[in-house]
């Protein structure tokens, strides 16, 4: 015990001093030779390498409803089991609606000059028959009565309706890691303004056009819709078709076939209609429907707890992805994360008092729909979820944690977290993050958690792109996380009470 001591005071000596030193309102036991165990197997002995190319290599891009999706839900099943964890299931939320898939992509400019095609389908869009050409149109619509001037024109044609914007070099190209003034900015972010009824007006009569558009192209035979990528340099960014939950729904039959082009492409056509010059197209594209199970998944599994066995600490990222490349940091990187934490705490015969389970969710990409369903599906358990951790932004490591808002967590996260100030981890941070599955924990008032990281490349390159592969994972950053969230979850598994929960909202109004 005497080495083990001296062994763990030289560790922690060299440690930064936290940002914010810890409250001293709550008192945690940090139990350093659990975090000593935990890095040691974290960082030496990681099977992060061989999940992340398992994943991305193997099984490939994961839209919900698709093959590859549950491929991916049967072998995160099949991982937990191996390394012994309980009641690991593979489970149904609800009804998702018709899978889609790409099965191939080919197109050209014909005129002015013959170029391949940099683009992909939309998810739940629909196929050619055949290859087919034809000439680009632009549509200028203000309203309906628009329509009257393309009425004829646009059989077989391929249409334009967005205008492009302006884009300029990356002068001051975004920090690939989080600059420490941005980590230390306690600043609270102030909650989304809602629209105002003008603005509410305004969305609905464009989502109304937009809506009377695709039926009046449908039934004029319009070849495809083109729209372009939110990306330069001809990334492409393909999601979701127009009105893509109606067609998997079955609200819309037959739908259009819909690209998405590059930047680059997209805008030199629309360059060249503004001057009267000719532009044709050629394209072949062909989408697969999968409606034999409506059905989707989440992977769930288990360590069971001692003495406080029925209550539970949740981790979890979504599995499922968009389909341009394989999905590797968004969010193959907090899927894996969130395996490698579970399996380190198992291959260490550590035995947390709650019982721990993790959550690999569907749905994420159309709206948090998986991690929505469960924690409606198991409103009963809620009461006794302690806690929900999601890894939800990229490869880059772990640097804190958002306190959502939940100012009593400040003292806990910051004392839990301070080992690893080593390693980066320095901040936790008031204010809400959202865009993730913790959003699903929080609004059913169970305490839910993202974690902080860097950026990397996330916000300008991966995100839901066909750049988003192996290659842009960061292995070193993504053992770090696993590691600090591992001893997270273990601890908070741990304690001798539950995380706090945010006061319930002030009643309102009534007599």
């Amino acid at each position: 015990m005497l080495r083990q001591s001296l062994a763990l005071a030289a560790l922690f000596a060299g440690l930064a001093t936290p940002a914010v030193l810890p409250a001293q309102t709550v008192q945690e036991r940090v139990d350093l030779l659990v975090v000593q165990r935990i890095r040691d197997e974290g960082l030496n002995r990681s099977h992060i390498p061989e999940l992340a190319s398992y994943l991305t290599d193997v099984i490939g891009p994961r839209l919900t409803g698709s093959t590859n999706m549950r491929k991916a839900n049967d072998w995160a099943a099949e991982r937990l089991r191996a390394w012994g964890l309980a009641n690991v299931r593979v489970e149904p939320w609800g009804r998702f609606g018709k899978g889609w898939e790409r099965i191939s992509f080919s197109g050209r400019i014909l005129e002015p000059f013959v170029q391949p095609l940099q683009a992909s389908a939309l998810a739940w869009s629909g196929s050619t028959r055949g290859t087919v050409t034809g000439p680009v149109i632009y549509v200028a619509l203000a309203d309906t009565t628009d329509f009257a001037k393309y009425r004829g024109r646009l059989k077989g044609a391929f249409v334009m309706r967005d205008t492009p914007i302006v884009v300029m070099p990356e002068f001051n190209p975004s920090p690939l890691r989080t600059p420490l003034d941005q980590l230390f900015d306690t600043t609270r972010q102030q909650p989304n303004t809602p629209p105002t009824a003008e603005q509410q007006a305004r969305f609905q009569a464009l989502a109304a056009l937009n809506r009377r558009f695709y039926e009046f192209a449908k039934a004029q035979g319009v070849a495809a819709i083109l729209n372009y990528s939110s990306r330069q340099y001809a990334i492409i960014r393909p999601q979701g078709g127009p009105f893509s939950a109606a067609v998997r729904l079955d609200s819309i039959r037959d739908p259009l076939p819909a690209v998405m082009l590059s930047q680059e492409q997209y805008f030199q056509a629309f360059r060249n209609l503004q001057r009267g010059r000719p532009v044709r197209m050629e394209l072949n594209v062909q989408n697969r429907w999968l409606t034999q199970d409506s059905m989707a998944y989440n992977t769930l599994g288990e360590i069971p707890g001692g003495d406080l066995e029925d209550q539970v600490v949740m981790i979890g990222a979504h599995l499922d992805s968009w389909f341009g490349a394989s999905g590797a940091t968004d969010n193959g990187a907090g899927s894996i994360v969130m395996l490698e934490a579970m399996r380190i705490i198992k291959t260490l015969g550590l035995e947390p008092r709650r019982t721990i389970r993790i959550g690999l969710w569907s749905g994420e990409e159309q709206g948090l729909l998986g991690s929505r369903a469960w924690v409606r599906n198991h409103r009963d358990e809620l009461p006794k979820v302690s806690a929900y951790l999601n890894l939800d932004n990229g490869t880059g490591r772990v640097r804190g944690v958002w306190n959502q808002s939940n100012d009593a967590v400040l003292p806990i996260f910051e004392q839990i977290l301070w080992p690893f100030t080593d390693l980066g981890v320095v901040a936790v941070r008031r204010g809400n993050t959202g865009g993730t599955d913790h959003l699903a924990f929080d609004a059913a008032g169970v305490p839910g958690f993202n974690f902080i990281q860097d950026p990397i490349e996330y916000g300008t390159r991966t995100h839901h792109t066909d750049a988003d592969s192996y290659e842009r994972l960061l292995l070193d950053d993504l053992k770090q996380a696993a590691t600090v969230i591992a001893f997270t979850t273990y601890h908070l598994a741990t304690r001798d009470d539950p995380m706090p929960r945010k006061p319930a909202p002030a009643a309102t109004g009534g007599n």
